[in-house]
């Protein structure tokens, strides 16, 4: 079954931008590469122009753990110098999904 990390990230004021613009140059590349991964989806708050969440997709716990100690890790340490504090993660086992883009 897929599981899903969802990560919600709280940027300093005026920061998302250039925390999502590095995130997709250096980070995304290498998720890609990161055995297990499916996908992600980044939503990006009308209400908060200070926060977003991203949700990875992985093809098992198992490799949703793996990525945690690895690609994730380096990530939250990447996203210091933007983020007001870390972020919250939560994990999910995916029980359905369409996506009509």
């Amino acid at each position: 079954m897929v599981s899903a990390r969802m990560s919600v990230w709280k940027f300093k004021r005026g920061m998302r931008e250039k925390g999502f613009n590095m995130l997709e140059e250096s980070v995304a590349d290498a998720a890609r590469k990161t055995k297990g991964y499916r996908g992600s989806v980044t939503l990006l708050s009308t209400d908060d122009p200070d926060s977003g969440i991203i949700i990875t997709l992985w093809e098992s716990e198992e490799t949703l753990k793996a990525s945690g100690k690895g690609v994730f890790q380096d990530t939250v340490k990447k996203m210091e110098q933007f983020v007001a504090s870390p972020p919250d993660v939560k994990n999910y086992k995916v029980d359905g999904a369409e996506l009509l883009l």
